[in-house]
């Protein structure tokens, strides 16, 4: 496969083997790749857990469920949320 980069990007991948990070252009493209995998993952777990929270807070709020005086599973979950 052969990839063209535009200036910037080969600016910085000369920076990062002037560095000593990586010993090879693929390998420093091969991490970036890793690490974008890696944040996407992340990303796409961190919208799974908000959208979970939200579903449980609409649930809650349409079944009117609390947890005893004054205290409702949304503040419940609210909390965890914030931990």
């Amino acid at each position: 496969m052969t990839v063209r980069l535009d200036p910037d990007s080969e600016r910085l991948i000369e920076q990062q083997l002037r560095a000593g990070r990586f010993r090879s252009a693929e390998e420093v493209v091969a991490r970036a790749l890793e690490t974008l995998v890696e944040k996407e993952s992340a990303h796409s777990e961190e919208q799974g857990r908000r959208g979970a929270v939200q579903d449980m807070l609409e649930f809650a709020g349409k079944q009117g469920f609390t947890l005893g005086d004054d205290l409702e599973i949304r503040d419940l979950i609210r909390e965890g949320h914030k931990h």
